[in-house]
């Protein structure tokens, strides 16, 4: 059983790029938070877009709608290029997941303490046939699938094998978690917090659940 997540917040300027939780206010600035039982985490520059150095028939997303399109592959880009004796499996694409993601976004929900970014959603499991892991990117300019990923990807830098969950690598463990298969996730905004732009990605099975990742 997971004990319930831990916040964590930190923050990022562009200039920096430091590992941080929030964007820090400069203009396309990123951000997420993790807790243990989500991938969710610090935000970054990344470095080098995940997928760079991926194999070239790595799978993509079927059902994706247009504002996230190319989110699975950026995920099965980074999963692709963990090196095991068996390969990771793929993600797929799971509406119920993505709609999930959106009705919470909608919520646009802060009550926890940090007032910069979306509030991770306690209930996201409820309706699902397993637990669900979540990430949450946020951002002061667009938030895109591609800012995303590569931000949580980022934190490969700070992971060691065979480390479970940490509070540094939370969102990198659950792109890389071997037993999660699907993915869903939704872009929104939200007026009420600093930084509004926020994706979060649903993970089923969700990972960051004990032990390592793969």
């Amino acid at each position: 059983m997971m004990l319930d997540p831990m916040r964590r917040c930190g923050v990022l300027f562009l200039l920096l790029a430091a590992c941080g939780g929030d964007d820090g206010g400069s203009p396309g600035g990123d951000g997420g938070r993790n807790p243990p039982g989500d991938g969710s985490n610090p935000p970054g520059d990344g470095g080098n877009p995940p997928g760079d150095g991926a194999p070239a028939d790595v799978p993509g997303g079927v059902g994706e709608p247009p504002e996230m399109e190319g989110m699975t592959l950026l995920h099965n880009q980074v999963r692709a290029m963990v090196d095991t004796a068996t390969p990771l499996p793929p993600l797929t694409w799971n509406n119920d997941l993505a709609a999930t993601a959106a009705a919470w976004i909608a919520t646009c929900t802060n009550t926890d303490g940090f007032t910069s970014i979306l509030d991770h959603n306690p209930n996201r499991s409820q309706g699902h046939p397993y637990y669900v892991g979540e990430n949450i990117y946020a951002s002061s300019g667009q938030a895109t699938p591609q800012g995303a990923v590569q931000r949580w990807a980022a934190e490969k830098a700070d992971y060691t094998y065979p480390e479970g969950y940490s509070a540094q690598t939370g969102h990198y463990t659950q792109l890389v978690w071997r037993t999660t298969l699907e993915v869903g996730c939704a872009v929104g905004n939200c007026p009420n917090i600093q930084y509004g732009n926020t994706i979060v990605c649903n993970y089923g099975p969700g990972g960051n659940t004990g032990g390592a990742p793969y």
